[in-house]
């Protein structure tokens, strides 16, 4: 098969996660922890940018199309993503390089990861009184809410729909060689799940933590709620919809054994 080269790649690198995960736990939390960094600072200019383009035609276009900035710099930096890990574990794990409990292991320790490094620029910005200074319209204020007044089940299905749409642009990018293919590709693909509104856990945890610590209208339990269905949801979009899927049309061959009439007594 054309593409199994680079299932073999995915799977090689979700077991290099689990072997560094277990072999250097810190430099692990530590590249994840950087990954909710990446992504929350990106998440913030995204906010800002939707609100201060709000009477232009194209402000939604243009700001969906910077948020691909982040993952491009997770991936190039190779720090450690939850969602993307849903799909680099899911096949690794149906190759057999890793065991479901190591799977539940990294997406665990990640997961956790990802959350501090929000926290910390959420702090930041904090500190800085970004946040203070935002309006009480702020577009981020308006989209928190928004993420967390809705039913459990649109959350889910926004969830699974935001990370089919991430994992399909990490895998995209496993093919290219050159540099600007592969930040071209991330940028473009991810533009489809936030001009679309799909839930994305790790950006929502982003945006529910300068919404908490600034002027927003949602609640600590509010927030948990969203998370625990778009993390659901990205699980499902990301180890199932493209990772299983990519193992299960790209299967390893087998060799053809010899019919009875080609054999030599």
């Amino acid at each position: 098969m054309i593409d199994r080269p680079y299932v073999e790649k995915a799977a090689d690198s979700g077991s290099r996660k689990v072997t560094l995960l277990y072999g250097d736990p810190l430099r692990y939390m530590t590249r994840s922890i950087l990954a909710g960094m990446f992504l929350t600072i990106v998440v913030f200019v995204y906010w800002s940018l939707l609100h201060n383009l709000h009477d232009i035609s194209l402000g939604k276009v243009i700001a969906s199309a910077f948020f691909g900035v982040g993952l491009t710099i997770i991936v190039f930096s190779n720090a450690e993503l939850f969602t993307s890990n849903n799909m680099y574990l899911a096949v690794s794990t149906k190759e057999g390089k890793t065991s479901l409990a190591q799977t539940v292991a990294l997406w665990t320790a990640c997961y956790i990861g990802n959350l501090i490094g929000a926290l910390i620029i959420a702090g930041l910005l904090c500190g800085t009184n970004a946040i203070a200074d935002l309006p009480l319209d702020h577009a981020l204020y308006s989209g928190a809410a928004h993420k967390v007044h809705q039913s459990a089940w649109a959350i889910f299905c926004k969830g699974v729909l935001a990370n089919w749409v991430v994992c399909l642009a990490v895998r995209l990018a496993l093919r290219t060689k050159e540099d600007v293919a592969k930040i071209l590709i991330l940028i473009l693909v991810v533009f489809i799940f936030l001009y679309l509104g799909f839930e994305h856990s790790i950006a929502n945890m982003g945006t529910f933590s300068i919404s908490l610590l600034g002027n927003g209208q949602i609640s600590l339990g509010e927030a948990l709620f969203n998370l625990v269905f778009s993390t659901a949801g990205n699980i499902v979009g990301g180890a199932c919809f493209v990772g299983l899927v990519f193992a299960y049309l790209n299967p390893a061959e087998t060799p053809v054994s010899a019919s009875p009439h080609d054999r030599h007594e």
